[in-house]
């Protein structure tokens, strides 16, 4: 038997990582001493998809049987072997270079020039994992650079190599709100499909799923979803971003399933999506002691991942849950100063904190600002909803019923019923009736309806003499109590209620329709 004949017929062999993982190692060894270091990199390189999931453990060690000069020759098996040791010991990778691909490269210009892309990849990987998710994203793009420069008859060296790179790619778009994370996970995803890799293949669709339900494109995350429930299912660790789209969507759809999605998740190791894990609780808690739950879990979090390291999209997620965990319970993080992520959730979160408090103009100019930022509908439906009610709180009437129409045909289109609760339910019911247009999905219910502050008898009392437009003094003669006391009993009621005024204070018994 020839050279070739003995390395084709080494690879042949598959081993099964589920029933013989150990048998792979072995394997490895026994090609590098037979055929030398390249044939058994080719081993791996053949059985990397299924292991890298099912049995990391012993692919690293396939790794380390093989001989030293292999890693001089190729810098890159350094950075997949650091990939692995991550993987092993901690259970997800926290901090790792580059989940590589090993292609065995008979062209010695062809692979150096693999080798930049992967120490590249490997280089932006880590920077995103360690929060500098511009400067990966720059990395990133120069690596797409040395890609470009290489002619297609030579990328047919390493074709097997460009679905996890160009997935890694896409992940650290991602991780920086750049608006090309798409592209790359749908290029990981087709290559990964004709090389026959559906490991990579159910990771990159299942990330464009999030990506879309993230925006509020339920319809495309619908369909993305289920391109990767269609691949092979994984040892679970990498299923993560499918349980939490799952859960999101279903939230969005009202259904009550998404609990059990979101709990699935929760069991697994979160990795890379912690932060948008905490903000996918934050949807979906209702009452106190799921906010409680979810808070708590934000403050360990947030130990580890202080949050003024953070950037991109954990920063987004981060200030997302957390808008979302005060609307809950507004005496929850009332005195935390919520960090600019530089995205449209900036502006949104701001009209929807001046509609509340009665600043009807300054939450026009902010729903629209957010609207100029981006046409995503999860941005889009809320902004128009706000712009809808504050018109209708200001007197414009037809003005309200065109924004409630235009936010109304998105909800419809996209079934996402979870954005009627930017705006308390009597005012929703209200806009709608006026608008002349149906409430999809169940009757909605809004953190200030699920939420109520329990009141006392003699705080409802100041708070409908406040409205009354009563002052301290009047208020004290009243009830024949100190202007000190009611000072007092104002401060804690405003506590309560989440706001620092007595304008708020009567404009949010006003929203809720509290009775005195």
């Amino acid at each position: 038997m020839t050279l070739d004949e003995q390395a084709e017929d080494t690879n042949s062999v598959t081993v099964d990582p589920r029933l013989r993982p150990f048998d792979l190692p072995v394997l490895v060894a026994e090609t590098a001493a037979r055929d030398g270091w390249q044939a058994a990199k080719s081993v791996i390189e053949s059985h990397w998809d299924a292991f890298a999931s099912a049995a990391p453990k012993h692919l690293l060690a396939a790794l380390k049987a093989l001989p030293g000069e292999a890693f001089v020759n190729m810098p890159s098996l350094s950075v997949a072997a650091n990939y692995l040791q991550h993987v092993v010991i901690d259970g997800e990778p926290r901090r790792f270079f580059h989940d590589g691909r090993l292609t065995p490269n008979p062209d010695r210009e062809a692979s150096a020039n693999l080798d930049t892309l992967i120490l590249l990849t490997g280089k932006a990987a880590g920077d995103r994992t360690a929060g500098r998710v511009e400067e990966g994203r720059r990395t990133v793009l120069e690596a797409k650079a040395v890609l470009d420069r290489i002619k297609p008859a030579e990328r047919g060296e390493f074709v097997g190599s460009l679905p996890h790179l160009r997935f890694q790619w896409g992940r650290t778009f991602d991780a920086a709100n750049a608006p090309d994370a798409i592209g790359e996970y749908e290029e990981a995803y087709d290559l990964a499909r004709l090389t026959g890799q559906p490991v990579i293949a159910r990771r990159a669709a299942g990330h464009i799923a999030w990506v879309h339900a993230d925006r509020g494109r339920l319809n495309e995350a619908d369909l993305w979803l289920a391109r990767a429930q269609a691949e092979p299912a994984t040892n679970g660790r990498y299923d993560v971003i499918l349980l939490l789209t799952s859960a999101l969507l279903r939230n969005d759809r009202q259904d009550p399933t998404a609990q059990i999605e979101l709990g699935r998740a929760l069991g697994l190791p979160l990795g890379e999506q912690w932060a948008a894990a905490l903000w996918v609780s934050a949807m979906l808690a209702h009452g106190g002691p799921g906010v409680s739950s979810v808070d708590a879990r934000l403050e360990s979090d947030l130990e580890r991942h202080p949050e003024t390291q953070l950037a991109g999209a954990d920063a987004r997620y981060i200030k997302a849950a957390r808008a979302r965990l005060a609307r809950m319970r507004p005496r929850l993080r009332n005195d935390v100063t919520l960090i600019p992520t530089g995205t449209a959730l900036d502006p949104l979160l701001e009209a929807s904190l001046a509609y509340f408090e009665g600043r009807f103009s300054d939450a026009l100019a902010s729903s629209e600002e957010a609207r100029n930022l981006t046409a995503a509908p999860r941005v889009e439906a809320p902004a128009l909803l706000v712009a809808s009610a504050s018109h209708h709180q200001l007197g414009h009437y037809p003005t309200a019923a065109d924004s409630f129409r235009a936010a109304n045909t998105i909800i419809q289109y996209q079934r996402m019923f979870s954005a009627y609760a930017v705006v308390p339910a009597r005012t929703l019911t209200a806009l709608a009736e006026q608008a002349g247009e149906p409430i999809y999905g169940t009757a909605p219910t809004t953190a200030h309806d699920r939420a109520l502050p329990k009141l006392t008898n003699r705080e409802r009392q100041i708070l409908g003499l406040l409205a009354s437009g009563l002052s301290v003094q009047q208020i004290a003669a009243e009830l024949f109590i100190s202007p000190n006391t009611v000072s007092s009993a104002m401060r804690t009621l405003y506590r309560k209620l989440g706001v620092n005024s007595c304008a708020a204070a009567v404009q949010w018994a006003k929203q809720t329709e509290i009775t005195f």
